[in-house]
């Protein structure tokens, strides 16, 4: 009966720590979970904290076993010499991928839908991981990029609003400057974009290469914009008689005096409003970006509900005191309607 209890009371210590990082465990899970419904990129965190709470609980629970003094050191010096030979091992890869993700977190560089170019790769924000961040192409397919590549990799975030679209067209020097600047700007204007200038980028020997720039209210219809762009510039030129070809051409081709402008549609077609091609090519990303746009409505009505409840203490009318705390309430349901509608969003995606 003795040998029994003193077993069981060897075996006390090291249960207390079990259930204690369990414990540690579900409430770095709730406090997370929490943080993630009025945040944007918690996980980073989350899993940075559950591993060191499981290594630090891993040493207690070795310490905390009823062996020899001895046994434990062997055992936890053979723990540290595979943890040593983990990150020896993955030290360029997963290690630097989770220093870049923390780094790129700390810095809020970008967040879920923003428009994003890493080096070659061009595309909307879907999901950013402790590891990786995930973006949506042109062609509406996925890339994940290595957090440690975006680190070491200038980024380009394009504005939310009033962002510049550009083009360039090289023409020749028969015509007249200030006509071709004139005839760009139209085409920014007809193209949808706001206070458009040009640039005269390079003087050719035998072309010059001009640049049209153009404000852009809403980037979410950069890449089609671009490519409006691109023909509005091509229809203005020809409507102003204007030959989109350098000399080069023209004595390469052995021509005489002929000009390469497309014949004139003679009865333009109605324009139909149809769904911009970035709605459908960036579907996810739109729903990663409509969910961070969920959570800062919710970061706002917490403050406001922070307020109201301070001007309830300082309230002295009764009738005030009534109008606030129904305030308080309706903004309660509110907010309790919009965390479940955000994490029903998060388990869809």
């Amino acid at each position: 009966m003795e040998q029994i209890f003193n077993l069981l009371k060897s075996a006390l210590e090291p249960a207390g720590v079990i259930i204690a990082l369990v414990a540690l465990l579900l409430i770095n899970s709730l406090i997370f979970r929490r943080i993630k419904s009025v945040g944007t990129n918690g996980n980073v965190a989350k899993n940075t904290i559950t591993f060191f709470i499981v290594l630090v609980g891993t040493l207690i629970f070795i310490l905390s076993l009823p062996i020899d003094h001895s046994l434990k050191g062997q055992i936890i010096s053979f723990l540290a010499i595979i943890i040593s030979a983990g990150i020896a091992l993955s030290s360029t890869t997963v290690l630097g991928n989770l220093i870049a993700g923390i780094m790129n977190n700390s810095m809020n560089r970008f967040r879920n839908g923003d428009l994003i170019k890493v080096g070659d790769f061009q595309g909307r924000v879907t999901k950013i991981s402790i590891f990786h961040t995930e973006i949506q192409l042109e062609d509406s397919n996925f890339m994940t990029i290595p957090n440690l590549y975006i680190a070491n990799t200038p980024v380009k975030l394009t504005r939310k609003t009033n962002t510049v679209i550009s083009t360039t067209v090289s023409l020749g020097y028969d015509v007249s400057r200030l006509k071709i600047e004139e005839a760009l700007k139209e085409a920014a204007l007809a193209t949808g974009l706001t206070d458009p200038y040009v640039y005269i980028e390079n003087l050719g020997d035998f072309f010059v290469v001009y640049k049209i720039h153009g404000f852009l209210k809403d980037s979410n219809k950069f890449f089609s914009t671009s490519s409006m762009l691109n023909g509005k510039v091509m229809d203005i030129l020809h409507e102003r008689k204007i030959e989109i070809v350098s000399p080069t051409f023209m004595n390469q081709r052995g021509v005489d005096k002929k000009i390469f402008i497309p014949a004139g549609v003679a009865e333009e077609q109605p324009v139909t409003q149809e769904a911009s091609p970035e709605e459908m090519i960036f579907d996810e990303a739109i729903k990663s970006e409509k969910i961070e746009k969920k959570k800062d409505f919710l970061k706002e009505m917490e403050k406001k509900h922070d307020t109201l409840k301070t001007q309830l203490k300082e309230a002295k009318d009764e009738e005030e005191t009534q109008r606030l705390k129904n305030q308080i309430e309706r903004l309660e349901d509110l907010k309790v309607k919009l965390t479940a509608s955000i994490q029903e969003k998060e388990e869809d995606d």
